[in-house]
């Protein structure tokens, strides 16, 4: 599939400076790019790229400053690539609707229309399944979960009891939904087990990254709002209720009953402590430990995690101590020889 520069600019919405002539085969990274291919730059640390890309032409910012034989500006790089490989590298079909042999569907199920079952798939008693999903095979569904409209839910996923997935959503292989929250109490004798007979509500456009554990609540509900994205191995405690497009980078993990307001976004191996709440918009640094509550559109650093100018500045300042210690050693020998010439 072959597209000129001008056709380029026209699906992305963008002007173009240089060859609106140029024919563009195909798309890379700029790094890798080859005559012909076109590539994209978002982040400026790829501008060290310019003088030895080969690419035919860039997707750039409106505001980008470098030079190139062949520029496409536009609002957001990202997303106009983005809507680009679509186009380059169409996705692989999804299986034709149907129900595979070995699946085992309980008589009590409602089955949507135009829906793909595959093999080993488990549905309980009273599941719904929405129009045109797709449920690889060996998923489980638990008795009375609810499944909406074209849902894509991956190889060796288990959905719980009495969980709720909207329309759209995508969940990929090994995630869990539904498992039971850590709830144990002491006692005299031991310890004992917090009933878990919550449920789990996953919002519409949701999607879920592989090996993703979301627990059910105690009593009420865990919540994945509109729109949030979760990357791969991240933990969500029981009661957790996360906000409407909100992005969590792997290995991040949300303690019991915390609060997730909209737009949050957390970076990877983020660890946040129970019963907190983090405000609208609120940014959180990778490796960063959140022990109280984050107010509205706050970016935290650290560990544990403070407004990250604050943080900046501690950090700067420890790294100035072993040049105190030296000055202060310098200043404690001059004192010395002082008293010894006294």
């Amino acid at each position: 599939m072959t597209y000129t520069l001008g056709q380029i600019a026209a699906i992305v919405q963008g002007t173009i400076e240089g060859d609106a002539a140029a024919v563009i085969t195909d798309i890379a990274e700029i790094q890798y790019a080859q005559p012909g291919q076109l590539s994209f730059i978002a982040n400026p640390k790829y501008t060290k790229y310019l003088s030895t890309t080969a690419a035919e032409a860039l997707l750039v910012a409106k505001d980008f400053e470098e030079k190139f034989k062949n520029l496409v500006r536009v609002e957001n790089p990202n997303y106009a690539f983005s809507t680009l490989i679509a186009r380059f590298r169409p996705s692989t079909p999804f299986p034709k609707p149907g129900i595979d042999p070995s699946a085992k569907i309980a008589k009590s199920a409602k089955l949507g229309q135009e829906i793909y079952i595959g093999p080993n798939v488990i549905i309980s008693d009273q599941v719904t399944i929405g129009d045109h999903s797709i449920l690889f095979g060996n998923t489980y569904f638990g008795a009375e979960s609810q499944i909406g409209s074209s849902v894509i839910i991956y190889a060796n996923v288990s959905i719980y009891h009495r969980c709720i997935i909207g329309d759209n959503c995508r969940i990929h292989s090994g995630t869990v939904i539904g498992s039971d929250g850590f709830g144990f109490v002491r006692t005299d004798t031991g310890i004992s087990k917090i009933p878990q007979e919550g449920g789990v509500i996953i919002e519409e456009d949701v999607e879920i990254g592989a090996n993703c554990a979301i627990d059910r609540g105690t009593l009420g509900n865990t919540v994945i709002g509109k729109g949030t994205k979760l990357d791969n191995l991240i933990q969500v405690a029981h009661n957790v209720k996360i906000g409407q497009y909100c992005f969590f980078a792997g290995q991040s993990g949300i303690a019991g009953s915390t609060q997730i307001k909209d737009g949050v976004t957390v970076a990877g191996q983020v660890g946040i402590a129970g019963h907190l709440t983090v405000g609208e918009g609120a940014m959180i640094a990778a490796q960063s430990g959140i022990s109280k509550d984050v107010p509205p559109h706050t970016i935290m650093f650290g560990y544990p995690a403070q407004e990250r100018h604050k943080a900046w500045r501690e950090l700067a300042n420890i790294r100035s101590i072993p040049d105190l210690k030296e000055r202060l050693k310098t200043l404690e020998n001059e004192i010395t020889q002082l008293k010894q010439r006294t």
